[in-house]
């Protein structure tokens, strides 16, 4: 979801302007999907009234839930396996 967060992560390893880059490339794509708080807390407030203890929010966390839910293994090989960059 959409916060302020990656705007004020620090990036180990780079420098100050590669710093400030990757903040706004990944705040952008962040932005871009549209998904805010307001959502989320949306959610949220359903689980709790649906009783629901896991409350996978974004469409691909859903998708991963319940793909999770057939085959954990793959999940757990494809997730170690895969680079975010």
């Amino acid at each position: 979801m959409h916060t302020n967060i990656v705007a004020t992560t620090t990036f180990s390893g780079v420098s100050a302007e590669e710093e400030k880059a990757k903040q706004e490339r990944y705040d952008k794509l962040y932005r871009a999907r549209r998904y805010g708080p307001e959502k989320v807390a949306a959610q949220i407030v359903r689980a709790v009234v649906r009783d629901r203890s896991i409350v996978p929010v974004t469409p691909e966390a859903r998708l991963q839930y319940q793909f999770n839910k057939f085959a954990p293994a793959v999940v757990r090989f494809v997730a170690a396996r895969v680079k975010l960059t």
